[in-house]
Parts: structure tokens; sequence; C-alpha cells
């Protein structure tokens, strides 16, 4: 059922209701941001790519080839765009730097105390998030997949199936051999870490203001036919018409023609 709402929400896609689209970010934004964390291991630079995942998933929607692997899809977008976020990273002392002008100008508008405790708040959550990569990196990169797209995104064992391009059964089985490999406590406390993770609203608010100023991209097997190619199809149908109509006319004279010239033929071989 999920499958078919989404090859109807794509179909409303392109025709026009960007309603349709915000659905679908609803649907997969958590898993999205899951598959983009993996990759980076950062939550807040996970939204950004998460955001341009979808953007650029509404720019291409048109060259989906089949909209019931819309999910398969995203997963292969969110994969390049991480893919390409790496290659092209600034060193981390960049980084560092940017980092510290945004904490001091928002220290500059707030009080001490508050930026002090939301500074805590910060550091305890990124000593928790390091915690969480460091038990996943026990387990082999398949099993780490389905144990953040499980708990970080909130998929059941079915999505992810799909997600990936694997059986259930098969979602399943690394699923239980991660929990094999960890110990309880540190199942429970990756499970409270991620599933702790909420996904601001302005991603989708943010998502939605930019679509609406842009146009998915044809595709090049449904782009429209140009004016020369109109013509040229219309005047090869007339030229068909005209040969065939002609041949209609011409059939009657060239049956008396081949009949004149057959009788010609007996009469000289009698007279031989």
């Amino acid at each position: 059922m999920e499958i078919e709402d989404d090859v109807q929400l794509i179909h409303a896609v392109l025709s026009g209701d960007d309603s349709a689209f915000g659905i679908l970010v609803e649907k997969y934004q958590k898993s999205v941001h899951a598959l983009a964390w993996q990759k980076i291991g950062d939550f807040h630079y996970a939204e950004e790519i998460t955001q341009d995942t979808f953007l650029r998933a509404y720019q291409k929607l048109s060259t989906l080839k089949d909209p019931s692997c819309f999910s398969r899809w995203l997963h292969v977008i969110v994969k390049r765009i991480c893919l390409n976020r790496l290659r092209c990273a600034k060193p981390a002392e960049q980084l560092q730097s940017l980092a510290d002008t945004q904490i001091a100008a928002e220290g500059a508008q707030c009080a001490y105390d508050r930026y002090v405790s939301e500074q805590r708040e910060t550091e305890a959550d990124e000593h928790r998030s390091e915690i969480v990569k460091k038990l996943l990196e026990k387990l082999p990169e398949g099993e780490r997949t389905v144990m953040t797209l499980y708990y970080l995104g909130e998929m059941t064992t079915e999505d992810i199936a799909g997600m990936l391009g694997v059986s259930v059964e098969a979602i399943r089985v690394r699923l239980h051999r991660a929990r094999k490999r960890l110990q309880q406590e540190e199942e429970l406390f990756i499970q409270g870490v991620l599933g702790g993770v909420q996904i601001p609203a302005s991603i989708k608010q943010n998502i939605t203001r930019e679509v609406v100023d842009m146009k998915p991209t044809p595709s090049s097997r449904m782009g429209p036919f140009s004016p020369w190619v109109v013509f040229g199809t219309a005047l090869a149908v007339a030229i068909l018409l005209i040969f065939v109509v002609s041949n209609l006319n011409l059939a009657p004279f060239q049956k008396l023609y081949r009949a004149y010239f057959a009788s010609n033929d007996r009469a000289l071989k009698d007279g031989v």
C-alpha cells in the first residue's frame, strides 16, 4: 500500500501538486537524515544533506523510471551527496574556526548564563553521539546501516528492505546479528540516543519553500516535441498519404496497361 501511495504522490507532483511532495518529505526525511548521519557523523550537517537530497530528488523526479522504487532512489541520492561532501570537505581547523565564529555571534545576542547552559547541553549531546558512533563502528557496514535506519530513521524492517533493495529476512538477520555483537546496555544506549533525535520542522519548511520556485527537470523520455519535430512528422504523414492515394487512383490504369501489353505479347507470339 505504501508503494502504491508513493506512485500516486509522484504522479501528483509531476502533475503540478507540490503539496504531494511535502507528504513524501514528511514520510522519508528521518530515514534520509539517518543515512546522512551515518556517512557524515554530524547530526546538524546531516540536516543540510537531507534538505539537499530532497531538492535534488524534486528536480530529477521525472527521470525516475519506476516510481515504486522512490525510497531506494533516495538512498542512492543521499549516498552520492555525502560522497561529494566528504571529497570537498574543508580542513577541520577551518570548520572549527567557523563554528567558533558562530558561537561568538550567538553569545553576543543572549545572556551569558543561557549561552553556557546551551553549550554544556550541546557538548553533552555531542559526547553521546561520539559514543554511539564508536559503538556502531564495532559492526560491519550492512549491520550498522540497518541499526541506524531502525533506531534513528524509525523505519520498520519492511521499509528498510525496500530502501536497501534486499529481502525483509536479510534485514532481520542483520539486525539480529548486530544485537548479538553489542551488549544489551550498549544497544539500549544507542536506542536512547538515536531515538531521541528530532528532525527540525524547518527542514520541511525550507524544502517546501524552495520547490515553489523550482520545476522538475523534464525527462528526455517525456520531453516536449519542438516545432521542427512536429513539422517534420506532419510532412512525413502527408507524403505517405499522397503516395497511398496516388497508388489507389493509378490502380485502374495500371491494370489496363498490363492487360494491353499482355494482349500484344500473345499476338506477337501467334504471329511468330
